[in-house]
C-alpha cells in the first residue's frame, strides 16, 4: 500500500546463545574456544510477518480478519439508545462479529470520523429510528465498496447476518447494495 519493499528472511550472527548453552570448539592451538551460532529464518519472526501485513493493507484489513468488523455509534447518551446499541453488538457477537459502541459524549460526527480513521469496515449510527426498528443503513468503508454502488436500507438483522456471512466467506468487497 505504501510502495515499500519487504525483506522477510534473515540471517543472524549470535554470539549470546552459544554462551547460555556453553558452547565451545578446539581451536588450531588445542584450546577451548567460544563459538558464534549462525541462525537463519526463511519467513522470520511473526511480528516481523504481521507488521509487513499491517504495512501492506494499510491497516485496512478485509472484513474477516478486522480486529473490529463494526462500530456501533449512538447519537445520544439515553438508556434507550444504550441498551438497543449493547443488543446489537451482542447480536454480532452471536453471530461471530466483533462489534464496538461508542456511547462517547463526542458528537455524531466525530464518532463517524474515529470509525473511519480505526479504519472500521461497517459503521451504524444507531437513533431512536433504529430503536423504534426501523431499517439501517450501514457506512461502508470505502476500499470495500462495490463503485458506483451504496448500501440500501436494510433491517439489523438481515444487516448482521450479510456481514457474519462476508466474513465467513472472506470476501474482498461488501455485498451491501
Amino acid at each position: 500500500a505504501l510502495g515499500r519493499q519487504h525483506q522477510l528472511a534473515t540471517i543472524q550472527l549470535d554470539f549470546n546463545q552459544p554462551e547460555g548453552f556453553d558452547l565451545t570448539c578446539t581451536n588450531e592451538e588445542g584450546e577451548p574456544e567460544r563459538i558464534v551460532m549462525l541462525h537463519c529464518a526463511v519467513m522470520g519472526s511473526h511480528e516481523r510477518f504481521l507488521s509487513v501485513y499491517i504495512e501492506h493493507t494499510a491497516g485496512k484489513f478485509p472484513v474477516w480478519n478486522a480486529p473490529e468488523q463494526i462500530r456501533l455509534i449512538t447519537v445520544n447518551q439515553e438508556n434507550d439508545t444504550l441498551d438497543f446499541a449493547e443488543n446489537v453488538r451482542q447480536a454480532a457477537r452471536k453471530l461471530g462479529l466483533r462489534a464496538v459502541v461508542d456511547n462517547s459524549n463526542e458528537s455524531v460526527g466525530k464518532k463517524i470520523r474515529a470509525a473511519e480513521v480505526a479504519k472500521v469496515p461497517y459503521t451504524l449510527v444507531l437513533g431512536e429510528r433504529e430503536i423504534g426498528g426501523g431499517d439501517v443503513t450501514p457506512r461502508v468503508r470505502a476500499d470495500l465498496k462495490v463503485e458506483g454502488q451504496e448500501p440500501a436500507p436494510r433491517a439489523m438483522d438481515e444487516f448482521l447476518k450479510t456481514v457474519a456471512n462476508e466474513a465467513k466467506s472472506r470476501v474482498s468487497k461488501t455485498s451491501l447494495q
